[in-house]
C-alpha cells in the first residue's frame, strides 16, 4: 500500500497545510496473462507476460482543504471509496466541496462512491447545502453508516474499524492487503480500542492533537507526544507516523516525546509525503 499525505493541521487549514486527509492506494501486484489452452503464444511474446491490476484509491478524511490536494493525485471520480472518522469540519468538510465536485463537475462518477462515515453525516450535509440536495446526495453518496465495529472490501483492501474516543462518535481504522497491515487513529484519545486497531500494524498514522493532558476532570479527546509513544508500543506497531499535531510543538519536540516510550522508527507526516506500507 501507499499513503500520501494530503494535509494534517490541526483545527484549521495553515498555508500550505490543509486539514486531516490521506489518499490509500493499493499495491499494484502483476497478474499474469497465458495463452489460451492448446494455443501457442506468438514467438515475440513470452508466454507469461506481467500487467498491472487496478489500483485501489481510498480518501481517508475529508478535511479542509484536501480535495484540492487529492487532485494532484487522483481524480476524483475515480475514488473506490471514502472513509471519515468523524463529523468534526476538520476531518469532514470537503465533503461538501465534494458534493459539487462529484454532481456537476465536467466527469461525473458512474455510480454514487462509497462514503463510509458516522450515523446522519448525510443530513449534517443537506442540513448545510439545502433541502434539494436531500435527494441528490444519494446519487454522489452511497453513505455506509458507521455505528460500531464494521468492516468492507473494496478491490484488494480490506477496511476494518472500531470506535474510538473523542467525545463524538469516532472511529479508528485497519486496512490490509496481503499480509500488510495500516492503522489510523482519526481523532482519539488513547483507549483500548485504538490499541486492538492498531495491534501488530506495519504502519500506525497517529494524532498527536495535545501538547498537554487533558485539564483535571475533562474527558481527554487526544494524544499527547508520549500518549502517542505508549500507545504505539502497547499495539507492538513497526512504524510510528506522527500527525495531526497541536501547533505548539515542533516535529523534533513530537518525535523526541514519543520516543521515550516507543522504541520503534518514527515520523512526523507531512504535506505531500509519501509512506510504502
Amino acid at each position: 500500500m501507499r499513503l500520501t499525505v494530503l494535509g494534517t493541521a490541526t483545527p484549521y487549514p495553515r498555508p500550505g497545510n490543509a486539514c486531516s486527509g490521506y489518499l490509500l492506494t493499493s499495491s499494484v501486484a502483476p497478474e499474469t496473462e497465458t495463452a489460451p489452452e492448446n494455443e501457442t503464444a506468438p514467438e515475440t511474446d513470452a508466454a507469461a507476460k506481467a500487467r498491472p491490476t487496478a489500483q485501489t484509491t481510498v480518501w481517508l478524511d475529508a478535511g479542509t482543504g484536501t480535495l484540492a490536494e487529492l487532485q494532484r493525485h487522483t481524480e476524483i471520480a475515480e475514488l473506490d471509496a471514502i472513509w471519515v472518522s468523524h463529523r468534526h469540519a476538520d476531518h469532514s468538510a470537503d465533503l461538501l466541496v465534494a458534493y459539487y465536485a462529484l454532481r456537476f463537475a465536467e466527469r461525473a462518477p458512474a455510480a454514487p462512491i462509497p462514503l463510509i462515515a458516522p450515523e446522519g453525516m448525510l443530513e449534517r450535509l443537506a442540513a448545510f447545502l439545502g433541502p434539494n440536495s436531500v435527494a441528490e446526495l444519494p446519487r454522489v453518496f452511497e453513505h455506509r453508516p458507521m455505528s460500531g465495529f464494521g468492516d468492507a472490501e473494496f478491490g484488494d483492501l480490506r477496511l476494518e474499524w472500531g470506535p474510538v474516543q473523542h467525545g463524538v462518535p469516532a472511529f479508528g481504522l485497519t486496512v490490509l492487503q496481503a499480509g500488510r497491515r495500516f492503522a489510523y487513529s482519526g481523532d482519539s484519545a488513547p483507549c483500548l480500542s485504538l490499541d486492538e486497531i492498531a495491534d501488530d500494524a506495519d504502519t500506525l498514522l497517529l494524532e498527536a492533537g495535545y501538547d498537554h493532558p487533558a485539564a483535571g476532570g475533562e474527558a481527554p479527546a487526544h494524544h499527547t507526544p508520549e500518549d502517542a509513544g505508549r500507545t504505539a508500543a502497547a499495539a507492538g506497531v513497526k512504524r510510528l507516523v506522527l500527525t495531526h499535531i497541536a501547533g505548539t510543538v515542533t516535529a523534533d519536540e513530537v518525535v523526541a516525546r514519543a520516543a521515550a516510550h516507543f522504541a520503534g522508527e518514527i515520523v512526523v507526516a507531512r504535506p505531500g509525503d509519501h509512506f510504502t506500507i
